[in-house]
């Protein structure tokens, strides 16, 4: 009798055991789950803060909301005279790099003729869309693009086969796995007439912001059915995420892609010799409308591309739209490098010539402010042809001209952009 009573409580010990240990065991797995959850939380929170740190640094932004008007509150100015260091590192690129914009500019937008909260006059979609001012500089506009959605500008002509594109990109809140993964910015330049249709033959990259999964740009082009695709394996996050250059150069079949001066897409062999384009189409994919922004402004189409040896040593003088600063300031664009580059060579192949560089503006604001703004505008180039690329001093001298040589009427953002130039004269 005694030896069942024993047996019972044995059983139930050992009965009592398993089960504090399979508690135990739930216990600690839910734990687990728990801190794992906790750690992706801070993770996920973490990026969240270096994004909008990042985008921070491009907004100019301490911590302001945007407004409902679509204007970033506690504007600040930032010291003009120094160079940030994101902004060294694309110079350095752009000094390097083989990007060189186009000669003759078609088509300039930086909507400074439109009413923040619409869609650029000049601009076509179907779908969403609005400008907005950034914090910082609320004389530079962006147009935020939405998900789903083809924008369209208007192009005043068709693009022949050789010409470059250009526009700043910046992106906002897209970080989080869950919900940026799938995001896709996508270029297309096609022969398509209709409206925001990019036809049957076209070039297209993407560009996805996020890269969580693959890190890769992506190309397609499609010509009446034929198709070549490819792909370049780049990590771009950083510098999308600190608000990019994008630089797209088709010369012939030939189709090249830059972010900040460094080229991430190269095909020589893209599209047919001969194609003409006639549209030119922005498009996002995989993009929240409420939390998720993608960006872009100041679109540049030029067509041709600049020979300054020819010009300088055939006629005696050299004027580009390329060398391009921030909004009235002397502060060279990174961009400006690469047509900077292209005139040191010009100049140190003939090294018994001088030049002068004279500076031009738009007619934009006071005639004096313009006369000085050209001035300083000059001085800069100079100063970059000396530190940037080894110009002897002595060959190098300044004018400014202000609005008084105008080229054509200043009544349009196209109009302007073509005064506002840099012209180089031998002496």
């Amino acid at each position: 009798m005694r030896s069942k009573v024993y047996l019972r409580i044995l059983v139930l010990m050992l009965m009592t055991f398993f089960m504090s240990v399979n508690i135990e065991a739930q216990i600690l797995e839910k734990l687990g789950k728990k801190a794992e959850k906790v750690v992706n939380r801070k993770l996920e929170k973490k990026t969240e803060e270096e994004t909008s740190k990042a985008m921070d640094t491009i907004l100019g932004n301490k911590g302001s909301q945007k407004s409902s008007s679509g204007v970033v509150d506690s504007p600040e100015k930032p010291n003009s005279s120094t160079v940030p260091s994101t902004k060294k590192e694309e110079i350095s690129l752009y000094t390097k790099s083989d990007w060189v914009a186009g000669e003759n500019l078609i088509l300039f937008d930086d909507y400074s003729n439109d009413a923040v909260g619409d869609l650029p006059k000049a601009w076509n979609s179907n779908g969403n869309g609005q400008l907005i001012t950034l914090n910082n500089n609320s004389e530079q506009k962006w147009l935020r693009l939405y998900n789903r959605a083809y924008y369209e500008p208007d192009l005043p002509k068709e693009l022949p086969e050789n010409f470059t594109i250009e526009f700043d990109l910046a992106t906002y809140g897209i970080s989080k796995k869950n919900t940026s993964q799938t995001a896709n910015f996508y270029i297309y330049v096609g022969d398509g007439k209709s409206p925001l249709k990019y036809g049957n033959t076209y070039l297209s990259a993407n560009i996805s912001p996020f890269q969580d999964w693959v890190k890769k740009q992506d190309f397609v082009s499609w010509d009446k059915g034929e198709v070549v695709r490819g792909s370049n394996e780049k990590d771009i996050r950083e510098a999308i995420l600190n608000g990019a250059h994008i630089g797209i150069s088709v010369k012939g079949p030939r189709y090249r892609m830059y972010v900040n001066g460094e080229k991430v897409l190269d095909f020589p062999r893209a599209i047919r010799e001969g194609t003409n384009y006639a549209s030119i189409l922005f498009y996002c994919y995989g993009v929240g409308d409420d939390n998720q922004n993608v960006l872009i402004s100041n679109l540049r189409v030029a067509e041709g591309f600049p020979e300054p040896a020819e010009s300088l040593f055939k006629t005696g003088s050299f004027s580009t739209t390329a060398i391009t600063f921030d909004v009235n300031s002397a502060q060279l664009k990174p961009e400006a490098y690469g047509i900077l580059r292209e005139i040191s060579k010009a100049l140190k192949s003939e090294s018994a010539k001088n030049c002068i560089i004279i500076g031009h503006t738009d007619s934009d604001g006071n005639d004096d402010n313009n006369m000085e703004l050209s001035m300083r505008r000059a001085s800069s180039v100079k100063e970059a042809l000396i530190k940037e690329f080894g110009i002897e001093p002595n060959r190098l001298t300044t004018k400014g001209k202000g609005e008084t040589e105008p080229i054509t009427f200043n009544n349009s953002v196209l109009e302007k952009a073509k005064n506002r130039r840099t012209e180089f004269v031998l002496n």
